[in-house]
């Protein structure tokens, strides 16, 4: 049972790792340490043994038998507890403690450390001790149990805990190492199959060996049918298409993603999208490739479905709705005719509900552009301060409505400089009337805005910066603009999600959505093409109850960004 035990924890774990573990182990605790199997038998060297240890206690048959019977004592009493156990050894008396090292529920051998004392033992007793072992030399005995070192029970108990869970996990690990290898054929099987996307190797000229049944399923062929075969017969493009028929001597760090075109047996094609990468020896040459194939069909469609509503929103709604605002805008300017002072307001909340139509459609042309990499910027100078009074102005009605007031400060300088008018104009309507949606009524809403010297986010003028200071560009002069509301504010875990794409978080009063949550999504994309920033803080102020609300968003923009591209 014994060396069947040793045989199970060197297979698991091996002995010249756990001889240097424990080596650094006594270095840093400085106590003798030692494994044993189940029966007290040494599986290791000893480590840090005390010369009295070495040279009395274990010099004689008897005291062998006896530190053996003792080092089996400790193991048993810390399995059945399955915690560390101090004490006395059955030899000398001396302190040591013992943590089981259990595996699978199976004790399999016993961390040994210790040597110690608490305090000195009676010279009486220990020549008692001396005579049961067959000690003869007992003034020497006496002189060398006098060196052996004082410590605590409780500081044993901290540094065998160590002890215990590194050997144990290491044990633990060399375990399911084992039974993976002796598992790793039916494991992987498994592994692959359960996986929805094709998964398939090649050897270095590129013939299939392994194929799981999604690939199976996805081309229609029977396993057989595919192991040995080329891949080649699988894409309809040429070599030329794919690198790894190009670069057959491609080293290890070869990796490739992309889209092909897949043939199925019958001859159908679809598209696919591939990744693969390259197996190598432990000469880091190529002996073949791991292959992931999923089938983008449904992708495709969608995005087709989607160019098909974009290409719908850009002609069919934004032309009519451009022609309706140009009507009204004829009508509010008096050009057909002379309005009374209702009627005018009346045109004139119709006209501001088609500009917002008319951003909103804008909004979602210029995200999808984004998506497509066709978002292109029209660079002119333009005056900030400018475009924020042309916003008050659009937005004034919808103010109105909820009894909000606006307040801007016009600087006595103008605030220019290089951007996109009319994607910048419709960026600070969006903040703006976010700012009045979210305030309550009779609110405020403040709009800020003050050219910033380079490095303005280390000079401490600004109260808060975004919680990743790194994304701030300060390298140059730019404009900081800021929107606050008294509204009732974002919670923090909404924060960073708010600029995503539509997201919308739900008003206190109210259940319905508002909006198609593009909006935020826009403005960051415009900001962020500038090379600016923006980001928001909340709460930022208190109400006359005390209660922490409304919320400020921050935007800067490099004042000269589209000069540092060029």
């Amino acid at each position: 049972m014994s060396s069947q035990i040793q045989l199970q924890l060197l297979d698991l774990v091996n002995k010249e790792k756990l001889e240097r573990i424990l080596r650094v182990f006594t270095e840093v605790t400085g106590v003798a340490s030692i494994i044993a199997n189940v029966n007290g038998h040494p599986i290791t060297k000893p480590l840090n043994f005390t010369p009295f240890c070495l040279n009395f206690c274990r010099s004689t048959d008897r005291g062998k038998r006896k530190c053996h019977e003792s080092d089996r004592h400790g193991g048993l009493e810390s399995a059945r507890s399955r915690k560390p156990y101090i004490y006395n050894c059955l030899n000398a008396g001396l302190i040591d403690c013992a943590a089981p090292v259990i595996v699978a529920g199976y004790h399999l051998a016993t961390i040994l450390a210790g040597q110690v004392l608490e305090e000195p033992i009676a010279a009486e007793a220990a020549i008692e001790r001396a005579k049961a072992i067959g000690i003869k030399d007992r003034e020497d005995y006496l002189q060398a149990l006098e060196k052996v070192p004082l410590m605590t029970r409780e500081r044993l108990l901290a540094v065998v805990n160590l002890m215990s869970e590194i050997t144990q996990t290491i044990s633990e690990l060399a375990l399911q190492k084992d039974q993976l290898h002796k598992h790793s054929q039916h494991y992987l099987s498994r592994l692959i199959n359960s996986v929805s996307d094709c998964i398939l190797s090649t050897n270095a000229d590129g013939r299939i060996t392994i194929v799981n049944q999604a690939g199976v399923k996805m081309f229609g062929y029977e396993t057989v049918q595919l192991i040995g075969e080329s891949i080649r017969k699988l894409f309809a493009e040429d070599d030329s298409k794919i690198p790894q028929w190009k670069n057959p001597d491609s080293r290890l760090s070869f990796n490739q993603r992309g889209e092909l075109t897949a043939i199925s047996s019958e001859g159908q094609t679809f598209p696919v999208q591939v990744s693969f990468s390259a197996i190598g020896d432990a000469g880091q040459q190529n002996t073949g490739y791991v292959w992931v194939i999923r089938d983008i069909s449904e992708e495709k469609r969608l995005e087709r479905m989607k160019e098909d509503v974009v290409n719908m929103i850009t002609h069919d709604m934004r032309n009519p709705i451009i022609s309706l605002q140009n009507v009204l805008q004829l009508i509010v300017n008096g050009t057909v005719g002379r309005l009374n002072l209702k009627q005018k307001n009346v045109m004139e909340l119709a006209l501001a509900t088609c500009h917002q139509l008319s951003g909103m459609v804008s909004d979602i042309l210029d995200i999808y552009r984004n998506e497509s990499g066709q978002f292109v910027l029209h660079w002119t100078p333009v005056s900030i301060d400018q475009i924020i009074l042309e916003s008050f102005s659009q937005l004034d009605l919808f103010a109105k409505e909820k009894r909000i007031s606006m307040q801007f400060e016009t600087p006595s300088l103008p605030l220019k400089l290089l951007g996109d008018q009319k994607r910048l104009r419709r960026a600070l309507v969006n903040l703006l009337e976010n700012a009045i949606k979210y305030s309550p009524e009779g609110g405020v809403v403040q709009v800020e805005a003050e050219m910033r010297d380079r490095g303005w986010e280390q000079s401490g003028k600004l109260e808060t910066i975004p919680s990743d200071p790194t994304s701030v560009k300060a390298e140059q002069d730019c404009l900081m603009l800021t929107f606050t509301d008294h509204g009732i504010g974002i919670p923090a875990e909404y924060r960073q999600c708010i600029f995503d794409k539509y997201f919308i978080i739900k008003s206190e009063s109210e259940s319905r959505r508002e909006g198609i949550g593009l909006g935020l999504a826009f403005c960051k994309q415009v900001i962020e093409a500038h090379g600016g920033n923006i980001w928001v803080e909340s709460p930022v102020l208190s109400d006359a109850a005390g209660h922490r609300r409304g919320c400020c968003f921050y935007v800067t923009l490099p004042v000269n960004f589209a000069e540092s591209r060029c």
